[in-house]
C-alpha cells in the first residue's frame, strides 16, 4: 500500500507520509546507491588489476601492495580487497595471511589444468551451439571473425588480439544457451589469457589461429557440429603445444584430443 493510500484510509491518526516514509525510503535508496557504487568501483578495480597481471606488468610472484594501488587508483582499500578476492577466485592471485596478495606464477601444471578443462567444456558447448544457432548468431560470429582478421592484418597490440579472439570464441558458444557452462568457460578464458599472451603476438601463431578460426566458422555456418567440435579441439591443443613450448617446462597429463586424422601427435 503506498503512502497516499494509507493517508486516505486512516486520516484520524494524523499520518504524514513525508515525515514517516520519506526518510526511511531515502535511507534505503542511499544504501542501495552506495552498494551499487561500491560494486561498480570494485569491478573497475578488478578489471584494471586483471589487465596488469595478464599483460605482465605485475609479474608472477610479485606482491600487490593494497595501499599503493589504492592511492594510485584514488579509491579506498575496501574495493581493492574485494577485487583481489575476485582475482583469487579466477586463479590470478594467491592471498596469504601475512604476505597479502601475490600474483600467481605461470606454470606447466596450471596450463595443463586450464587447457584440459577448456578442451572438454568448449567442445561440448560448440557442438550444441552449431545445432541451436540461428541466422543472427551466425552473422554475429562472422562479424567477430572479420574484426579479428582486421586486427591481425593491422598488426594490433596483443591486448586487442586477445580481446577479439575471446569475443569470437564466446560468440560461437553462446548459441548453446547454457549460461552456467558459459560462466565457467568465461572464467577459463580469463585465466588462460595470461598463457596465450606468451604466443599470441608471434606471426606464426597469428596465422595459425586465423586459419583455425576460419575453418571452425565454416563448419559452424554449414551446421557440421561434429566437424566443428573436432576442429576446436585441434585448435585448443595446438595453442596448448605452443604455450608449453614457450614455458619450456615438462608437463604431465596434457589435454588429450583425437588428432589422428590431422596427422599430428596428441600431447601426453
Amino acid at each position: 500500500m503506498c503512502a497516499n493510500d494509507v493517508a486516505r484510509h486512516v486520516p484520524h491518526i494524523g499520518y504524514n507520509p513525508k515525515r514517516h516514509c520519506q526518510p526511511q525510503l531515502l535511507r534505503k535508496m542511499r544504501s542501495n546507491t552506495a552498494i551499487i557504487k561500491r560494486q561498480t568501483v570494485t569491478s573497475s578495480v578488478a578489471e584494471e588489476l586483471r589487465r596488469r597481471i595478464v599483460s605482465g606488468r605485475y609479474a608472477g610472484g610479485e606482491q600487490i601492495r593494497q595501499e599503493a594501488v589504492a592511492a594510485e587508483l584514488g579509491v579506498s582499500r575496501i574495493p581493492i580487497r574485494e577485487a583481489l578476492l575476485q582475482l583469487e577466485a579466477e586463479g590470478l592471485v594467491v592471498i596469504h595471511t601475512h604476505k597479502g596478495a601475490i600474483v600467481a606464477s605461470l606454470s606447466a601444471e596450471d596450463a595443463v589444468d586450464l587447457f584440459e578443462a577448456r578442451l572438454v567444456l568448449e567442445s561440448i558447448l560448440l557442438k550444441k551451439a552449431v545445432v541451436a544457432a540461428n541466422g543472427d548468431d551466425v552473422a554475429r560470429i562472422g562479424r567477430c571473425l572479420v574484426e579479428y582478421e582486421q586486427a591481425v592484418r593491422n598488426g594490433s597490440e596483443p591486448e586487442t588480439l586477445s580481446r577479439l579472439n575471446w569475443a569470437f570464441h564466446t560468440a560461437m558458444c553462446e548459441p548453446a544457451r547454457r549460461p552456467r557452462m558459459m560462466s565457467i568457460l568465461l572464467s577459463l578464458y580469463a585465466a588462460t589469457d595470461r598463457y596465450l599472451r606468451l604466443q599470441i603476438d608471434r606471426a606464426e601463431a597469428k596465422a595459425k589461429a586465423l586459419d583455425d578460426h576460419r575453418a571452425i566458422f565454416e563448419a559452424f555456418k554449414t551446421k557440421r557440429s561434429v566437424a566443428a567440435s573436432k576442429l576446436i579441439k585441434r585448435h585448443i591443443t595446438g595453442a596448448y603445444d605452443d604455450v608449453m613450448a614457450r614455458l619450456k617446462g615438462p608437463a604431465s597429463g596434457a589435454p588429450k584430443a583425437s588428432n589422428r586424422r590431422a596427422g599430428r601427435r596428441t600431447p601426453s
